[in-house]
């Protein structure tokens, strides 16, 4: 069985590295859309591409040759510099469809008035520096519709442009906007994508001349996963030496040492294979935290092992301790279906992993340690001698000794300044400060979208969405007008609804009218009449044209801003409107309301995303308060006794509480993950309370219990103290939490347990 699940770990399990997985899903469509776009959505496929290190002369041509192959690439579906043929393409996808587009299109436009006004427009752009392009398309085009939109697409913060393609303000870095066909979350394909987008620098430039960087969230997760792998490799193996120089140190044998890691072994096993197996993906920060197995699951042998009497075999002790063990298990358990029930990816691999390793440990430590544990283990254990000190506070006045501790930590807590709970995503994500400044100054140097506060329209489908969008535009512009707000995208901009474009056709006189028109409008100006049979002919094919869709825009510029802000969902369509320079959000959050349009709404994403993880935060205090309880239930039903479970399990509550109060008055705020690791606290220090429970019960098994504790927290200690110097938050914060909330535990456990006796040997 052993070896069919190590040849399922190795040949099936693969590991993600998608950080969303420990974040909320979203209680609202609001909230839903939030997560959609940060894990799927278009603007996660967009990748910055910076070259530098040559003259601007040479990063022109070799951005020229990365664009070329990286448009042609099945990775990517787009690829822009801002060349003069790559817009000229653009260009003549809006000349071939402007009618549909421009919003100039109106019945006044085809009035001989109309059409004799914008012929003198377009005689005054002849003598203009916009000439060359007038003088392109003045037969299709005498009402300048396309270089119009043209104009009204171009940012008003566009990148400088050198020798023809796109640089940063200075001058010095050659920039290039890309899009993958893969979404962010399929790091897999996101990988593939960066070979590719490295492959085709190193064939645009063999001579190695100039230096490649990018950035997108997809790319960065790639990046993120091996550092996560990186560091989950290196903790498990620092965790893996202190552990084993512990039980060294307290068997001095072999065999043992090496009984011990079999449950550890065989834990990490079954919960990875039980996660895989029963969710179908492992999240490399579920693997990373794993290593803790490697604590929690020595726990149960060296308990066995530090028990046997100087003359008692292995199965004679574990005989005599079954009832003890088997609570050790199921406690802990008992936290990890609590973290099942909080209804989240990441944390219910964490669950799932615990509760499948736990239970496997244990099972290996009844069926497997006990048998093969050498028999005269009692005798060869290093004897221990302790001395303890009468002790001759009451336990009343030890419980008020710990109230005043708790009173002087909550003063602490409450002198601090800034909240206790810390709800902001940006401090829990794995990505290193160095990767986030890159991408940040790429994308100010490309002006991609990096929107923070915003406008969502949803929709059942796109028509619905394009058609409020519409609607929505006149607030902004008011908005715009009156300084609320600097600019905004509208996806309506790019892609009109059908009932707009229909309008816009029907709007198109027929061929022998516009004809008409036109040789009136023509007169008293420089203009000959059959210099316009080409718009004449445009016109009458646009009367009958197809409706533009997301298909058709698909390749194009206007096809990468239209899918950045487009998006679906299980709840429908939906647009998001990125806002820039928002100057004041309550009066234009006002202005949205007022509009009553259905499904648009003000969305502020740092305050939703705050928003969304307060109300998980809620759901895992509830799940921790139902672990404590069930933990309670199966100690009282254990033991039989609902008072010795209430006596075990107090000194642990103490415990937890006074970790939290530490943490934060160390100035730490405290997140989700800190909740998860009390949870975690709560089962390991009910194990060394029922330890200490039953030396109470027994006094003179006193001193076995303290060579208990030390072995057992020993090593749980290495392995969390392992996690808490880690760089990912949220190892991190299981760490130190649980480190905090053992040695607080073990140091309450003794005060409220120490006895009077003034010697005791093992």
């Amino acid at each position: 069985m052993v070896a069919g699940l190590v040849v399922y770990a190795l040949t099936r399990v693969q590991v993600t590295a998608d950080f969303g997985a420990f974040l909320p899903s979203g209680a609202t469509p609001v909230q839903r859309v939030l997560v959609h776009e940060l894990r799927d959505g278009a603007v996660g496929r967009l990748v910055l591409i910076e070259l530098s290190g040559a003259p601007a002369q040479r990063l022109a041509e070799v951005s020229r040759t990365l664009r070329d192959r990286l448009a042609t690439d099945p990775a990517f579906a787009y690829a822009a510099n801002g060349d003069a043929s790559q817009s000229a393409r653009d260009f003549a996808f809006i000349v071939a469809h402007r009618y549909a587009l421009s919003p100039g299109v109106t019945s006044e436009r085809w009035t001989v008035a109309g059409l004799h006004r914008a012929l003198e427009e377009q005689l005054d752009a002849l003598y203009s520096l916009a000439a060359p392009l007038v003088q392109q398309t003045l037969a299709r085009d005498p009402t300048g519709e396309a270089l119009a939109i043209a104009r009204s697409l171009v940012p008003r913060d566009a990148p400088r442009s050198v020798n023809g393609v796109w640089f940063d303000r200075e001058g010095r870095d050659a920039l290039l906007l890309a899009a993958t066909r893969a979404p962010a979350s399929d790091l897999a394909a996101q990988a593939r994508a960066a070979d590719a987008l490295r492959a085709a620098h190193e064939a645009a430039d063999p001579s190695h001349a100039t230096r490649l960087a990018f950035s997108s969230p997809g790319m960065l997760a790639v990046a993120t996963r091996e550092i996560i792998a990186r560091e989950a490799a290196l903790l498990t193996i620092v965790s893996v030496t202190l552990i084993l120089a512990v039980l060294v140190f307290a068997y001095r044998r072999a065999l043992p040492v090496v009984l011990c890691a079999v449950p550890a072994a065989a834990g990490l096993l079954a919960g990875v294979c039980a996660v895989y197996a029963g969710l179908g993906h492992l999240n490399a920060i579920t693997l990373a935290f794993g290593a803790t197995l490697l604590g929690e699951a020595v726990d149960y042998p060296s308990f066995l092992f530090t028990q046997i009497a100087h003359d008692e075999t292995p199965r004679a002790a574990r005989a005599r301790l079954a009832r003890v063990l088997a609570l050790a298990v199921l406690t802990t358990a008992c936290g990890a279906v609590a973290l099942i029930a909080s209804g989240v990816s990441g944390l219910l691999e964490l669950g799932v992993l615990t509760l499948a390793g736990i239970l496997a440990a244990g099972l290996v430590t009844w069926f497997v340690v006990a048998d093969w544990a050498p028999r005269d283990l009692g005798r060869t254990l290093p004897t221990l001698r302790v001395n303890v000190p009468e002790l001759r506070i009451s336990p009343a006045r030890r419980v008020v000794a710990l109230a005043v501790l708790a009173g002087v930590v909550l003063a602490v807590d409450v002198a601090r300044s800034g909240p206790a709970f810390d709800d902001d995503p940006a401090h829990l994500s794995p990505l290193p400060a160095s990767l986030a400044e890159r991408d940040r100054a790429m994308r100010s140097a490309l002006h991609a979208p990096d929107v923070r506060a915003l406008v969502l329209v949803r929709g059942n489908d796109d028509e619905a969405v394009l058609r409020r969008a519409e609607a929505l535009r006149p607030a902004l512009v008011a908005a715009v007008a009156a300084k609320e707000v600097g600019g905004f995208e509208l996806v309506s901009d790019v892609l009109p609804s059908r009932a707009t474009q229909a309008k816009r056709r029907l709007a198109l006189p027929d061929p022998a009218t516009l004809q008409t028109r036109l040789a009136e409008a023509v007169a008293g100006t420089p203009f000959r009449l059959d210099a316009f049979a080409p718009f004449i002919a445009d016109v009458a094919a646009a009367r009958t044209a197809a409706p533009l869709t997301p298909d058709t825009l698909a390749g194009t510029a206007l096809g990468v801003r239209a899918s950045a802000l487009l998006g679906h969902d299980a709840d429908g369509a939906y647009a998001v409107v990125p806002l820039r320079d928002v100057m004041n959000e309550r009066a234009l959050a006002q202005r949205v309301a007022a509009l009553d349009v259905p499904g648009v709404s003000w969305l502020d994403l740092r305050t939703e995303s705050e928003a969304m993880l307060r109300t998980y935060r809620h759901r895992i205090l509830l799940a921790v308060a139902a672990g404590i309880v069930l933990i309670a239930l199966v100690l009282a039903v254990g033991i039989r006794s609902t008072g010795r479970a209430l006596r075990i399990v107090a000194p642990v509550l103490a415990g937890v509480l006074l970790a939290a109060g530490i943490l934060v008055a160390a100035g730490a705020s405290i997140t989700i993950f800190h909740l998860v690791g009390m949870l975690l606290v709560v089962g390991i220090g009910v194990n060394y309370a029922l330890f200490a429970e039953r030396a109470r019960v027994a006094p003179q098994e006193f001193a076995r219990m303290l060579r208990t504790l030390a072995v057992t927290s020993g090593t749980t200690l290495c392995a969390f103290v392992t996690l808490a110097m880690s760089s990912i938050p949220v190892l991190h914060a299981l760490g130190t939490t649980v480190v905090t909330g053992v040695v607080a535990c073990l140091a309450l456990i003794a005060w409220l347990e120490l006895p009077t006796r003034r010697e005791a040997r093992a």
